[in-house]
């Protein structure tokens, strides 16, 4: 079912996901700051929670994103 829905075309055209994605990412500090306490304490980051873990893993994915989209994913960036 996964294949019909990702080959489906709306009225107005293909829905572009990673655009939309991009489109809504705003820095969030708090995610920052997470990153950098896994990556210069990796043994305390471990011992957060998984929705923590996870959700700076979603945040990472969708700055990725919106880098290729051409946004300013730098500090002071929108």
């Amino acid at each position: 079912m996964n294949n019909n829905l990702n080959r489906s075309v709306f009225m107005d055209g293909k829905r572009d996901k990673g655009k939309m994605r991009a489109n809504v990412w705003q820095r969030d500090d708090r995610m920052e700051r997470l990153a950098v306490l896994r990556d210069s304490h990796p043994e305390m980051f471990e011992r957060l929670g998984a929705t923590a873990r996870m959700s700076l893993g979603y945040y990472e994915n969708d700055k990725q994103i919106a880098a290729q989209y051409g946004r300013d994913v730098n500090e002071g960036g929108k």
